[in-house]
């Protein structure tokens, strides 16, 4: 009985051993693995391949088998390893861990091909840089590919791919970069990271924003690349290499053009300032002023300093930085057409009026003669030398026409035969075909004859140049090929053609070529938006909205009117603008808005005859 009971015991103890070694086949694999792992480092791989043969046999879920996968790779037992993944993508086809994990062990054994084919369902997904790594690898081994396919829908994808998988922002940049090719701009911006990671990063995604004219978006990115910059090198010229990709003159540029696009002209004068103070400070100006295109933007910088001077009256300012940039820059054609159109407007000035006269007489001087006879004065003859010389290393014809307009404005002692003998003489020697010139010339010469109210010649004369330039009217009409050419015009020529127009009564004509100037120039042909185009003239603007109120479009009218007031410095041209909105407020049968625009009509010009004539209408 007791050998009874002890069998019993025993096979009772023996079912018990039986359950906890099943347990214990049972744990999770998680803890085999850990277990293989500490045969793999102390050098014993055997027992590390007969734990992993057990675990291969207990694989519930793609994990576990990717764990698995990692230890026979780490023994270097490659063929069990790829054994293991197709086992489980059999079971689980869609796994996309699987998946990228099949197609990374493909890749580093060089089946290129088979990994691509692997990886294609990784496409947007986490892992789809993987995918995107494998394209270009294909794409390496076959023939060199042109740069509408670096360009393409398929490599933008592909970029943002890698940029999902590296979190490189140089990925980004190559995918915006597809997008900005086909002045697809808020594309594009959408792809801006949170993160800037680089001076140069930020610089790019300022220049994506700026095109698309999110002007206070852009400054926010000039910014931080500015701080990255300080953060990076110290002071903004240390540090050769970054300096390479983007330094503070570019920078600080376009912030500085970002700012006064946003109509904050103060702030970009105090930006300008303060990168031109910091380079006067060290030998870090020479550096700028002669590498790269912080040459040229440098310059642009002083002369927009000088130009915001002049708008203030500082003439002291104005001649000073206008005088630097041209003895700096000899040949920085924008500095010195300023500099000749100063030196005109000094030299015209006077104080002559009788009470002038007579406190002069009495030896007596008010302040405004004091401040009126210090006042710095530039030489026509100067800036003419300048120019010339300038004309002769250079052959610019923007300058060379800047010289020419500013010899007839000295010019009082030509009467009007000379004049246009003049100009003939310079379309001859200029001219490069049978009535085609340089743009340069052309538009000179136009302009001189409408100067000199020569209408028709001046009509006939624009009109050959285009028909030469663009190949207009062969085989349709001169108009149709004119309004399908716009995008190859230069935005003078549409201005002009425009004028032409208008003066014909070309009503539809006008509409199109003013729209294409104010709205489109400057932008691409996906731009339909509202705002006046910065490279348009304010005039145009004008010219347009005028049609707009004839034609019945009021509050279009109205709405670009008061665009164009906001960019307009002129106060005259105010003065007309805000005359011309209180007409519309007339027709619209709106006094109040219309004597409110009045008043301030008159106080930008209180000689404007127009306005003051209309407000005498409402104060009867």
């Amino acid at each position: 009985m007791k050998k009874a009971l002890a069998v019993c015991a025993a096979l009772a103890l023996l079912g018990t051993l039986i359950s906890c070694s099943a347990k214990s086949s049972a744990m999770s694999i998680t803890s085999a693995l850990d277990e293989a792992d500490r045969y793999i480092e102390q050098g014993y791989p055997k027992d590390a391949l007969k734990i992993l043969g057990d675990c291969e046999k207990r694989i519930l879920n793609p994990m576990e088998a990717i764990g698995v996968y990692k230890r026979y790779i780490a023994l270097d037992k490659k063929k069990a390893a790829e054994k293991i993944l197709l086992k489980s993508l059999k079971k689980n086809p869609d796994n996309i861990e699987l998946n990228a994990v099949c197609a990374a062990f493909l890749k580093n054994s060089g089946r290129t091909e088979e990994a691509l084919q692997r990886a294609r369902v990784l496409r947007d997904t986490k892992y789809s840089g993987l995918y995107s790594e494998l394209r270009f690898m294909q794409l390496a081994q076959g023939e060199p590919l042109g740069q509408d396919f670096y360009l393409s829908e398929e490599a933008k994808a592909l970029y943002f791919g890698a940029w999902t998988s590296s979190e490189d922002n140089a990925w980004l940049r190559n995918a915006a970069l597809c997008a900005l090719a086909k002045g697809e701009y808020g594309d594009a911006e959408a792809l801006a990271p949170s993160r800037l990671q680089s001076p140069s990063d930020a610089y790019f995604w300022a220049l994506a924003f700026y095109d698309n004219k999110k002007y206070g978006e852009a400054a926010e990115c000039l910014l931080q690349a500015k701080a990255l910059l300080a953060k990076n090198e110290g002071r903004f010229f240390d540090g050769i290499s970054e300096r390479r990709k983007i330094n503070a003159v570019e920078t600080t540029s376009l912030l500085s053009d970002s700012y006064a696009l946003m109509g904050e002209e103060k702030e970009a004068e105090r930006v300008r300032g303060e990168l031109i103070a910091e380079l006067t400070i060290g030998p870090e100006f020479e550096t700028a002023a002669q590498v790269g295109a912080s040459k040229s933007l440098l310059g642009t910088m002083y002369l927009n300093s000088a130009l915001y001077a002049m708008q203030r009256n500082d003439e002291k300012a104005a001649y000073n930085t206008l005088t630097f940039v041209t003895q700096k820059w000899p040949d920085f054609a924008p500095a010195l057409i300023a500099y000749g159109n100063f030196a005109y407007n000094s030299s015209r000035q006077i104080m002559d009026d009788p009470l002038t006269k007579s406190l002069r007489d009495a030896g007596v001087a008010s302040t405004d003669m004091k401040r009126f006879d210090e006042r710095p004065r530039a030489s026509v003859a100067d800036a003419l030398l300048r120019m010339k010389e300038s004309i002769a290393r250079t052959h610019d014809d923007r300058l060379y026409v800047a010289a020419l307009e500013l010899e007839d404005k000295i010019d009082t002692s030509s009467d009007e035969r000379a004049r246009l003998g003049r100009m003939y003489r310079v379309l001859e020697r200029n001219a490069l075909a049978a009535d085609l010139y340089p743009a340069e010339i052309a538009q000179y010469a136009t302009h001189t004859l409408l100067r000199l109210d020569r209408y028709g010649e001046a009509k006939d004369l624009f009109k050959k140049y285009l028909v030469a330039k663009y190949n207009l009217g062969k085989e349709r009409e001169f108009e149709e090929d004119l309004a399908l050419a716009l995008r190859n015009m230069i935005l003078w020529e549409v201005e002009y053609a425009a004028y032409f127009a208008a003066h014909e009564r070309e009503t539809d004509l006008t509409k199109r070529l003013y729209e294409y100037a104010v709205y489109e120039s400057g932008f691409s042909s996906s731009y339909g938006g509202t705002e006046i185009s910065p490279a348009a003239a304010t005039q145009s603007a004008v010219n347009l909205a005028m049609i707009y109120s004839s034609t019945g479009n009021k509050d279009k009218a109205l709405e670009l009117y008061g665009r164009a007031q906001g960019r307009a410095t002129d106060n005259f041209l105010r003065s007309d603008i805000m005359y011309r909105l209180a007409c519309v407020y007339d027709a619209k049968k709106d006094e109040a808005a219309a004597v409110k625009a009045l008043e301030y009509s008159l106080y930008l010009n209180p000689a404007n005859g127009p306005a003051r004539l209309l407000m005498g209408k409402f104060k009867k």
